[in-house]
């Protein structure tokens, strides 16, 4: 008689823990995390591992509106680590300072970049972590709308 394993494969959850704020503008000081809440979300952006963060600031507004404006909530899938140029990260300051950035190159080398041109690049160096993509977005709670890839045009 053969064994056969069966792997159930995880649920992601339902709801996604606030664990406090995501700096979208100048680096916020580093506090430890405060859990703000919970947000429900829908099926099509559950994913295992993720969790959101209250944005504050407009360096990831782009011009017209776009973007992850002040006081809206991001999705963070934390078993995205491999960065790509053109998506937005979730990034861990060396001080504990999380910001949203878009990785691109400047100068050949990673950067993390504002989709507001009045902020300029801040280098990406080894002492940075990654702490997984910006996958989705809400302002309501109740409609999210993708962060997707953005090309750049130099």
């Amino acid at each position: 008689m053969h064994a056969t394993l069966t792997h159930h494969r995880r649920a992601a959850p339902s709801t996604a823990t606030i664990l406090g704020f995501i700096s979208a503008g100048v680096p916020l000081d580093a506090t430890p995390f405060e859990r703000l809440g919970r947000l429900t979300v829908p099926r099509a952006y559950r994913r295992p591992g993720m969790f959101a963060f209250a944005v504050t600031g407009d360096s990831m507004t782009a011009p017209g509106g776009a973007g992850l404006p002040h006081g809206a909530y991001v999705l963070v899938d934390t078993h995205d680590l491999i960065t790509q140029t053109g998506h937005v990260y979730a990034f861990c300051l060396p001080g504990g300072e999380y910001v949203a950035k878009r990785l691109r190159l400047h100068r050949g080398r990673p950067a993390m970049y504002s989709d507001n041109p009045t902020y300029p690049p801040a280098p990406l160096t080894p002492d940075v972590r990654r702490v997984g993509r910006i996958y989705a977005t809400t302002l309501d709670g109740d409609t999210y709308q993708p962060v997707g890839y953005r090309p750049w045009n130099d």
